[in-house]
């Protein structure tokens, strides 16, 4: 092993100017040199109103020996069925870093609001072994999206006696890489048939009750996200953290669609307008993250500004063009939710579409 690649790195999570100062609350605040502590460089700011000098971040990652991404990382190989011995060799082995197994079991301890799939994990793992546990693909749609889905979940899915009812939904995953359509993901005529780009009338805040509620994925992005560096991929490692860790998260990217009669069908049904243009239409998109809990099926969306954009057209056409896809799903077994480290927003999209 290089020594390079031994040497401290930075903690993404203290870089970025906070919002405010944690003791005082004043934004007036600078950088004041940094800290290097084991195994981790932290930047330090200052605050010119109070004087005094802090680490931005979450509690969550404060005071830590251990740089978080490696904490996720054992986290998640735990979870996929690995042993204590053989995560703490796997990280060995990616990071260079010796955990001693009491180490990992620690953090494994200490995070059970984040990995609730471990109550399943037992079974899981007489199913398939760590390293057949998730199935990913990657499917050229203009950019690559990184599909996968959790492959003991979907087989727990179909022995649950609440769940069962959704075994369709499970074949329609493990189907989609031969299933999917590709062609109609890489039209460049249309810009605007993608579902994040609908914006129909339809999809009226007032038709719907939005509720803002506490759910363990907004907790879960409050861990993740401030500890990756590169916006581009703190997406990508929520997903993975979600579909390996908790017991909800069945499939990422998923890959939907609605063609031209079903488009038509659907406008006649409801009496809206899915989508403008001259025919043949299609609508095109990716579910972030798909779960199965509570006996519903639930679209979610990431959105790191979820403050003030509301998906509400996007993850209605979601529930729709999954609804088609799915025999035997109706509208009634889906919510829709959009989410970020602060607020879980979640509406109900068949009220969307009641006769008017």
């Amino acid at each position: 092993m290089s020594r390079s690649r031994l040497r401290p790195a930075t903690a993404p999570h203290t870089n970025k100017l906070p919002e405010a100062c944690p003791h005082c609350g004043s934004h007036v605040i600078s950088r004041k040199g940094v800290r290097k502590k084991k195994l981790e460089i932290v930047q330090v700011w200052r605050c010119a109103s109070c004087k005094r000098n802090f680490t931005p971040g979450p509690a969550a990652l404060r005071n830590k020996t251990y740089p978080i991404r490696l904490v996720l990382q054992a986290l998640t190989l735990y979870d996929l069925g690995y042993s204590l011995n053989e995560t703490a060799k796997r990280l060995k082995s990616k990071s260079g870093r010796a955990v001693s197994p009491s180490t990992i079991a620690t953090w494994i301890g200490s995070h059970k609001e984040q990995t609730t799939f471990r109550r399943l994990r037992a079974e899981a793992t007489t199913i398939y072994p760590p390293e057949q546990t998730i199935r990913s693909i990657k499917l050229y749609h203009r950019q690559i999206y990184a599909y996968a889905y959790h492959r003991s979940k979907l087989a727990l899915l179909r022995r649950n006696p609440q769940h069962r009812r959704f075994e369709a939904l499970a074949t329609f995953l493990e189907n989609i890489p031969s299933s999917c359509p590709h062609e109609l993901f890489c039209r460049e005529d249309d810009p605007k048939a993608r579902a994040s780009q609908a914006r129909p009338a339809f999809a009226n805040t007032d038709r719907i009750v939005i509720n803002r509620k506490e759910n363990a994925a907004t907790a879960t992005a409050g861990f993740i996200i401030p500890a990756v560096g590169a916006n581009k991929l703190r997406h990508e490692t929520l997903q993975n953290f979600m579909l390996a860790n908790d017991s909800s998260t069945v499939a990422v990217e998923i890959p939907i669609w609605l063609t031209e009669d079903e488009i038509a069908e659907l406008e006649s049904q409801y009496g809206i307008e899915l989508a403008a243009g001259g025919e043949p239409r299609s609508i095109t998109g990716h579910i972030d993250f798909l779960q199965v809990r509570n006996d519903a099926v639930h679209i979610l969306d990431y959105k790191p500004d979820a403050r003030t954009n509301k998906p509400i057209a996007q993850l209605a056409i979601y529930a729709l063009a999954l609804a088609i896809r799915v025999p035997g799903l109706k509208l009634f077994d889906i919510k829709c939710a959009w989410f970020n480290e602060e607020q879980y927003n979640e509406f109900f999209p068949r009220t969307l579409f009641a006769k008017r």
